[in-house]
């Protein structure tokens, strides 16, 4: 009994051991999704001022460039992310994320007056928001730096076994986006007790915290 008592044991801490790493996986996703960045407001506004269903799509796209960082750092890309390369990809990522705030913040105020028009093409073309969400956050090269830290941090654990390391990014993920999904559902409902104006300053508003947010990373490039 003694001798059949100690793998059991074994294969008990084994579980217990699984299901800790993976409750980091679930903590993390958390933290990820209410990571305050140019794309964690973007998915906000979108969902009150087009919908949920659109937010969803973008956030497809956020999650489409997470999976090419983390392929990048798990496959050793991320030496790309150097810290003598950092200050030159900081800057690429500033001058594009505050050369895409200015641009829409003139075209939303061209467009000011023709959001009921629009509103109707843009239920036909969800596609845009995937690119568009994975454009915004493909630009922000810390989510590299975030995800390499990852692996260096979680892979030694489990002794670099890619199913496991692989099954943290998806839990991560799933997480990130199940309460993604939850945050829309709450921020669509403020949606019909907005007026056109009232959203309008919205977009705008955003449109210039994008753009801070461009200039701070123009700065750590230079």
């Amino acid at each position: 009994d003694g001798i059949r008592a100690q793998p059991r044991s074994r294969g008990l801490g084994d579980v217990y051991k699984r299901q800790v790493d993976y409750i980091d996986a679930v903590v993390f996703g958390f933290f990820l999704s209410f990571s305050f960045g140019p794309i964690f407001f973007m998915l906000l506004e979108t969902s009150i001022t087009r919908g949920i269903k659109q937010a969803v799509f973008m956030d497809f796209g956020v999650i489409a460039s997470d999976l090419v960082f983390f392929s990048l750092a798990y496959f050793g890309a991320s030496k790309i992310a150097t810290e003598e390369n950092q200050p030159a990809l900081f800057l690429l990522g500033g001058v594009i994320l505050t050369a895409f705030s200015i641009t829409s913040f003139i075209n939303n105020a061209v467009k000011n007056q023709k959001v009921k028009k629009t509103k109707a093409v843009e239920e036909t073309k969800l596609l845009k928001y995937v690119v568009k969400g994975f454009l915004l956050n493909i630009i922000n090269v810390s989510y590299l730096v975030i995800w390499a830290g990852v692996i260096v941090w979680f892979g030694p654990k489990v002794d670099m076994s890619p199913v496991k390391i692989w099954t943290f990014f998806l839990i991560s993920v799933a997480t990130y986006f199940g309460i993604n999904i939850l945050k829309f559902l709450l921020s669509s409902r403020l949606k019909s007790k907005l007026t056109d104006d009232v959203l309008f300053y919205i977009r705008q508003g955003l449109n210039i915290l994008i753009l801070i947010f461009g200039i701070v990373l123009v700065f750590k490039g230079t």
